[in-house]
């Protein structure tokens, strides 16, 4: 991920900087109260910017009230840790609290976490999603220990139709006529 956010307005760099302390913090927080050892000894690995804010075609149009989020992939450790109503709620609600407040925060923040080995194997499948971030992210935190990720690979035909099959059955269910 060789860009950055030299792209951004200062403003934009003290939001994400605020943000990526939330989260951090928040994190620690939760860590702290666990007594298992596997759960209390979680790491954020990564936090990456993708989406608009990462490639430079972000929105903020007052008149039509549309203004874009920032989107953020926290990459940790341990799937365990990826539980998003257990390590990160808090966090979550902080980050809307100062949104409301406005004082520290003007964008909104929409973040999804998931292990290294979930965005390794998402990256060996061809998923788009995942490549996208790969291509277009701005690392914000990467930890000095932090594995690098496994190649991209480009997604193949054959998992393409059983993906598409599989969601097709489970995600497009026939209603009923009245």
């Amino acid at each position: 991920m060789p860009r950055n956010l030299d792209h951004l307005p200062a403003g934009k760099h003290a939001e994400l900087a605020f943000v990526v302390e939330v989260l951090t913090a928040g994190f620690d927080e939760e860590r702290s109260t666990r007594w298992a050892k596997h759960l209390k000894n979680g790491q954020i690995l990564r936090i990456i910017l993708y989406g608009s804010y990462a490639r430079g075609d972000w929105v903020e149009d007052p008149v039509g009230r549309y203004f874009s989020d920032y989107d953020l992939l926290v990459v940790v450790a341990d799937e365990k840790h990826a539980d998003v109503l257990e390590f990160w709620g808090a966090a979550e609600k902080r980050l809307l609290a100062e949104l409301s407040s406005g004082e520290q925060l003007r964008t909104p923040v929409n973040f999804i976490v998931h292990s290294q080995a979930e965005v390794d194997d998402a990256l060996t499948r061809g998923r788009y999603f995942f490549m996208d971030i790969m291509a277009d992210g701005v690392e914000l935190l990467s930890a000095p220990d932090a594995p690098a990720f496994v190649e991209p690979q480009p997604l193949a035909l054959d998992v393409a139709l059983a993906e598409t099959q599989a969601h097709t059955r489970t995600g497009f269910r026939a209603r009923p006529r009245p």
